[in-house]
């Protein structure tokens, strides 16, 4: 298995990408991506573990060629990814028990890997506008900007000379009376097309859907990076 590259290495790559325009995906694979994928595969999970995670991404239990479609467009993201961001073998437990098991089935074990807590550089320091991590302050200094989330920065944003050109929303986790689809899910894809020209870096945060959404950008010629909710 290929090395698996810390924060500081993999967010110098993430700079490097920008300044040298060329299109990239940066994604991470979290416990209820574990899930999902498992779920059917592996044997592994139960149904009620999977129904859970169906009810954050607010995904219907009778919505069988949703569930298949979004399972495919993961394997897909996590195929293409520039960097995946995967768990430490230090740090192994729970439904990350099985991501060895989860890399190998899937064919990922060669891809490029990184630390999926990489996305804990863009925290933003208590009571100051300054992010954790430098590295990640010069990802988002001076940029045309792309949302993909509910998260409003900004005010932070502006002050690092950045703008934010367009925000996409999908529904918040476990939204009572919202449903994910796949229309949804294409109206998402429509704009990212639109605007992917125009943005220099897009920070996505969307759950289980902020993978697939960064490797559509990645085919658009963007660079999608799955901050998750480190900058809330």
């Amino acid at each position: 298995m290929s090395e698996i590259l810390n924060q500081d290495q993999t967010l110098n790559y993430i700079l490097e990408k920008i300044i040298s325009k060329k299109s990239a995906s940066f994604i991470r694979k979290s416990d209820g991506e574990n899930i999902v994928l498992s779920y059917g595969s592996l044997k592994s999970i139960f149904f009620h573990k999977y129904r859970k995670k169906l009810v954050h991404f607010n995904i219907p239990i009778w919505d069988i060629p949703f569930q298949l479609f979004i399972r495919s467009e993961l394997i897909n993201a996590f195929s293409n990814a520039t960097l995946l961001g995967i768990s430490p073998v230090g740090h192994r437990h729970g439904f990350w028990a099985m991501e060895e098991k989860i890399l190998n089935y899937y064919l990922l074990q060669d891809i490029s890997h990184c630390d999926m807590n990489f996305h804990m550089g863009f925290i933003k320091l208590p009571n100051r506008d300054t992010l954790q991590n430098p590295i990640a302050e010069a990802i988002i200094t001076n940029r045309k900007i792309g949302i993909i989330g509910h998260f409003k920065v900004e005010g932070l944003l502006k002050k690092y000379n950045s703008r934010v050109l367009t925000r996409i929303e999908i529904p918040k986790r476990r939204a009572r009376f919202q449903r994910m689809t796949r229309e949804k899910y294409d109206v998402v894809l429509s704009e990212i097309k639109k605007y992917c020209s125009l943005v220099d870096i897009w920070l996505v945060a969307a759950g289980i859907y902020a993978k697939p959404f960064c490797e559509y950008i990645r085919q658009n010629e963007g660079i999608g990076v799955d901050i998750g909710s480190s900058m809330d």
